[in-house]
């Protein structure tokens, strides 16, 4: 049966008690305090018009930190191979908005948060009281904790993020193909790097055997790669001319193999 601890804000009634401790079994959290709870999941509209209740910007600035925090010590671990600017361009994609609403959402976080009399549920809101809510983590239950909640929601998203970024990998359609004319593995050189350290801009160099055919730029080596392999990658398959014969057949037919059976 459900008790109503004493000491306990006005706007944690007992309907309202046991709507957070729905949520906390979707978050497979046990609050201790659950005012902080509520406090994650109060906007400023509803603050304003409700003296006296906090809202949750400042469980929100926490809880950005930590999720950050968080996220980079898990990518280090997850991606050993990735440098800096690879390992930023996934934590940008975890943190990001669209992946904190799209978390909350899922677990009907929206359901949840007071709004004020005008104020419409956006995406924007529910991303931002999720970090509240990891914020809320945190104080109540400590470092390990939260960390384990984090890595729980969004660790799964650090894998469909990087395979997505490499969707289109023209680094590996490259390599087939060079290697399809004897050619051997593409060579990638970085020729310059511009910004400052945190905003770095690559640019590399791609060669084919010992020619160079193209050079692309990125927010990373790997980003910036794949821009130069895509564009090595269509100079190549437009010399047909450089098919190799046959082995053994020096009097070749003259009909060059299709595009398509070189990936087949």
């Amino acid at each position: 049966m459900l008790t109503i601890p004493q000491g306990l804000p006005v706007t944690l009634t007992a309907k309202r008690l046991k709507e957070l401790d729905r949520l906390c079994e979707k978050l497979g959290i046990a609050f201790g305090r659950l005012g902080l709870l509520n406090e994650a999941l109060t906007h400023s509209s509803y603050a304003s018009e409700h003296p006296g209740v906090k809202d949750y910007e400042r469980l929100e600035f926490f809880g950005d930190a930590v999720l950050k925090f968080v996220i980079s010590e898990y990518l280090l671990e997850r991606f050993p191979e990735y440098d800096e600017g690879e390992l930023s361009e996934i934590r940008a994609a975890v943190v990001s908005d669209k992946s904190l609403a799209e978390v909350a959402n899922s677990l009907n976080v929206g359901k949840h948060i007071l709004l004020g009399t005008r104020v419409q549920l956006r995406p924007s809101i529910t991303a931002r009281s999720m970090e509240a809510i990891i914020g809320a983590v945190y104080m109540d239950m400590g470092l390990i904790h939260v960390q384990n909640f984090i890595v729980r929601l969004f660790g799964s998203r650090t894998t469909t993020v990087d395979r997505d970024d490499v969707k289109d990998n023209y680094k590996a359609a490259l390599q087939e193909l060079s290697q399809a004319r004897g050619h051997g593995v593409p060579n990638y050189i970085v020729i310059d790097t511009a910004g400052p350290p945190h905003q770095q801009i690559f640019t590399v160099s791609c060669s084919v055997n010992g020619e160079v055919l193209s050079s692309g730029s990125g927010t990373s080596k790997k980003a910036a790669e794949q821009d130069a392999a895509r564009a090595a990658f269509t100079e190549l398959s437009q010399r047909q001319d450089e098919m190799p014969s046959k082995k053994g057949d020096k009097h070749h037919s003259g009909q060059e193999d299709s595009p398509s059976a070189e990936f087949e």
